[in-house]
């Protein structure tokens, strides 16, 4: 179990400010709710479970201006089933309301960051609320498993409630619970929760909403995954088909050195030619008239 509490001093200097750290996830899960309201988020992710408790009003604590101070706490487990019995039991508690006096008393003012929190203190106090709650361990039934989204009465939080104490926690699901004051309903359907409140929905009962892409088993995802492979495959099969290796071509040999080279043709200048003539004929010439002068 890892505790991270976030709380502010009473003097100016001190703002609101987490011990010992901020905690992971915490602005995707921030986006989901309104945080200085009493919101309830139940999730898990990377193999862990992780309950977020905001808006824990001190009866007490006030600051500078004399408001209540917030107090907001949250859970961190690795996933199994001493982990989820354990988280439902606060889970629980934080939905009925009976969760911000019991751990008020473990955050005192003081110290460096304004304020001072037992973690032992408030991990005592976690682990007693197994022997105050008798947590089932029933499989949900399958009528509970869709998604499901309603108003955030105290109604539907005591219901709520009793599935937790009563059920195992749904699975294929990364935001079990988000419980809120004001949230857009069209948010909380993106985010895709197996149970949603919010004070801007209308539903006084509880309303079916369709599982959102993102809340698919993750055994649906492997099988398309699957599918698509063999689809690529089939398709090169079917390229190769149709479009067959086509022959090289064949490449003529180039005549090696000792083949005899024919020569090349000797342009013949016409002028020369009838030039050439010319001289024969007056040779000719010459040697007829020769006998007859002497």
């Amino acid at each position: 179990m890892k505790i991270f509490v976030e709380s502010r001093g009473r003097s100016p200097d001190f703002e609101y400010c987490w011990q010992p750290e901020v905690p992971p996830r915490l602005s995707g899960i921030y986006s989901l709710i309104q945080s200085e309201s009493p919101s309830v988020v139940l999730a898990r992710f990377q193999k862990r479970l992780m309950l977020l408790a905001t808006g824990l009003n001190s009866l007490e604590k006030k600051d500078f201006r004399d408001r209540p101070i917030r107090h907001s706490i949250m859970w961190l487990f690795d996933e199994n089933y001493d982990s989820e019995v354990q988280i439902r039991a606060i889970a629980v508690q934080a939905l009925q309301g009976l969760l911000a006096n019991q751990a008020d008393k473990h955050i005192q003012f003081g110290g460096e960051s304004g304020f001072e929190t037992s973690i032992s203190g408030i991990e005592a106090m976690s682990r007693s609320f197994l022997t105050q709650e008798s947590v089932g361990t029933s499989p949900l039934p399958s009528l509970e498993l869709p998604p499901k989204i309603g108003k955030n009465s105290q109604a539907l939080r005591d219901d709520l409630a009793y599935k937790l104490q009563q059920y195992s926690l749904p699975k294929n699901y990364e935001f079990i619970v988000v419980a809120t004051g004001v949230k857009s309903e069209e948010s909380l359907e993106k985010a895709g929760a197996w149970r949603s409140l919010s004070n801007l929905v209308k539903s006084e009962n509880w309303r079916n909403l369709p599982k959102s892409e993102a809340q698919q088993p993750k055994k649906v995802g492997a099988a398309i995954a699957i599918v698509a492979a063999i689809v690529v495959v089939a398709l090169i099969l079917l390229v190769v088909l149709l479009h067959p290796f086509s022959p090289k071509p064949e490449m003529t040999p180039s005549p090696s050195p000792g083949m005899t080279r024919s020569k090349p043709e000797v342009e013949v200048n016409p002028e020369q030619v009838d030039q050439n003539s010319s001289i024969r004929d007056l040779t000719s010439l010459e040697k007829d008239l020769t006998p007859s002068m002497k």
